[in-house]
């Protein structure tokens, strides 16, 4: 909880001229470093540009990784890239769809985004770039001939506990949508 004290945030909204709008609407998120709920900036735009975006931010990524030294200890923001066009196939755009499908007859994003949701509520020692590595490698398994027990044991191998590696196995197969 905020502390009574502080001023309460002040409220910002801006329309971008392509139709991008940055806020301030009160929400909080939790600070990686404090553990401390601090005021949220939301950023709506539309699913091609969160599509865009996200090639942006990969493009950055791999720039970083050139510059990167063995006392590097910036995060990168892959996983951010990641989910922006995750989310941007979820919601249907075209290109975001063809960019998120790599290999026929892997799992459909919507199902490689709550296998990751289940290895981020259960595993909190696993980084978001590690969900991504292990959700997209046991969705490449599945696309495989038998392929069902080598993505099982890799969520195994990965998870603290049975239990998560069935959740996120059951995520990642279940086209309803229906699982933990």
């Amino acid at each position: 909880m905020a502390n009574p004290t502080d001023p309460p945030p002040e409220r910002f909204r801006a329309e971008l001229d392509d139709g991008r709008i940055v806020e301030t609407d009160g929400s909080t998120v939790t600070d990686p470093e404090s553990g401390a709920a601090v005021p949220a900036v939301l950023l709506r735009m539309s699913r091609t540009q969160a599509h865009v975006l996200a090639h942006i931010l990969d493009d950055w990524c791999r720039v970083a990784l050139v510059f990167a030294t063995l006392r590097s200890s910036e995060v990168t923001e892959r996983a951010l890239a990641w989910t922006l066009e995750a989310g941007a196939a979820a919601a249907g755009d075209p290109e975001a769809t063809r960019c998120a499908i790599r290999v026929p007859g892997t799992p459909p994003v919507v199902q490689r985004l709550a296998a990751a949701a289940v290895l981020r509520e259960r595993e909190q020692r696993i980084s978001p770039v590690q969900r991504i590595a292990v959700v997209d490698a046991a969705a490449r398994w599945l696309a495989e001939d038998a392929g069902e027990e080598l993505a099982r044991a890799l969520l195994e191998a990965v998870c603290s506990e049975t239990t998560t590696a069935n959740f996120a196995y059951l995520a990642l197969i279940d086209r309803l949508g229906m699982s933990a």
